[in-house]
């Protein structure tokens, strides 16, 4: 479910609720002296999904040197570009 931001109209103060989109509009009719603040969406955490590299520093250090030293070394240039060490 998305987490939503709120704000207080009278209070000025800020929070956030994770709610279906049904909630949502339920809460913003009971609550009319609130209102939605639209900020940066949070699809999801890019690590849980699987879909991040290695940082830099790891793969020009740790992967770059098991490249050189393994046969296989290789077989991780085809996941991730590594960059040879100068």
């Amino acid at each position: 479910m998305p987490i939503y931001t709120f704000e207080n109209k009278k209070t000025g103060k800020q929070y956030n609720l994770t709610l279906s989109m049904a909630e949502r509009e339920e809460y913003l009719e009971k609550h009319p002296d609130v209102q939605q603040i639209l900020t940066q969406m949070n699809i999801g955490d890019p690590i849980s999904l699987h879909i991040t590299k290695p940082p830099a520093d790891f793969q020009k250090y740790v992967l770059g040197k098991v490249r050189e030293k393994q046969p296989l070394g290789k077989a991780l240039e085809r996941r991730y570009t590594i960059p040879k060490e100068v």
